[in-house]
């Protein structure tokens, strides 16, 4: 399975699980995306990456990707949030195993990775203060 493969697919389950109104593999910073094209999607793969040798022929890749979520926050009659948990959910939903992956109890994208999950605790700001809310959250691919 390659890295390319396994990126594509992350890309395709997480884009397709939000309305976005911008979602790409290149990373943005604040000031090119305006607040008509957030909520936005980043997914940064420039994240460590590790092998480990379960056996001697085969090695497990692990990768780890950022997705950089960020929200126009500056309504002041909705939490900002609201929007953020929405988007959570959403990823969390798209990553969670379902089908035949269910059984197995891992996702694997379609095939494309061994195990996808969400990793460590994403960093959260509803933008209560400057209008600009941000989500940060760690994706560990493992590639068999």
């Amino acid at each position: 399975m390659s890295r390319e493969a396994a990126f594509s697919a992350l890309f395709s389950a997480v884009s397709g699980a939000y309305a976005w109104g911008l979602a790409s593999r290149r990373m943005k910073l604040w000031s090119e995306v305006p607040a008509a094209l957030r909520p936005a999607l980043f997914q940064f793969e420039s994240g460590p990456e590790a092998y480990q040798w379960p056996s001697p022929a085969t090695p497990k890749r692990t990768l780890e990707v950022k997705l950089f979520l960020y929200f126009d926050a500056r309504d002041p009659t909705v939490p900002g949030a609201s929007a953020l948990n929405a988007a959570l959910d959403a990823i969390d939903a798209a990553l969670a195993p379902a089908g035949a992956d269910l059984a197995l109890g891992r996702q694997t994208l379609g095939g494309a990775v061994h195990d996808c999950k969400i990793s460590g605790v994403p960093v959260r700001d509803p933008g209560d203060l400057d209008g600009d809310g941000l989500a940060v959250v760690a994706v560990r691919l493992v590639l068999p």
